[in-house]
């Protein structure tokens, strides 16, 4: 169940990233619990569709305790990206993602854009509003800034909350399979 909660939070976010940048390429959630690796990418080109504005690493968590596995997770592995720790992983990923893109060399647009600054971050997270301290859920945040470094521009984090994240979840997940069967008539 738990498992599940976090892939059908990462199809949520990844819905919410479509709808943030339409014109962007994706990569889909994974759909396996052994995968590892950052939840997905998001690939923005400019208006023409002709060059990369900005590649960003996602990262999806469902969690009751979201601030600790923001810290030891996540936190850890934007640095190991940081110190060029996942660069091979990283790039055979973007290389496959850039070669469904039309009208871009996959391999040369990694190597001029991948350390020129377009790389960003972005945290999502779905949790309960047992989380929420002070009206906000910033603090299971914190830090990014230090771990991630460069413009605010180049983070975005955002919280979905729930009354209770796994009931929350397990109700989203009951009510998209009716959904699902309304419309296949099945």
């Amino acid at each position: 169940m738990i498992h599940r909660d976090g892939l059908l939070f990462q199809h949520v976010s990844w819905v919410a990233a479509r709808m943030a940048v339409p014109n962007g390429y994706m990569t889909a959630p994974q759909v396996r619990q052994a995968d590892k690796g950052f939840d997905g990418f998001i690939v923005d080109l400019d208006d023409d569709g002709e060059e990369i504005v900005r590649i960003v690493l996602c990262e999806d968590k469902a969690s009751k305790s979201p601030r600790g596995l923001i810290t030891s997770k996540v936190w850890t592995d934007i640095e190991a990206i940081l110190r060029g720790e996942r660069d091979d992983e990283i790039l055979a990923d973007l290389v496959t993602l850039l070669k469904s893109v039309p009208g871009i060399d996959a391999e040369t647009a990694v190597d001029e854009v991948f350390w020129e600054g377009a790389r960003e971050f972005r945290v999502a997270v779905a949790t309960g509003e047992n989380q929420r301290k002070d009206g906000e859920f910033q603090h299971i945040v914190a830090g990014f800034k230090a771990v991630a470094g460069g413009a605010k521009s180049s983070r975005s984090a955002g919280v979905l909350a729930f009354d209770e994240v796994r009931k929350g979840l397990a109700l989203l997940a009951d009510e998209v399979a009716a959904k699902v069967v309304e419309i296949t008539d099945v």
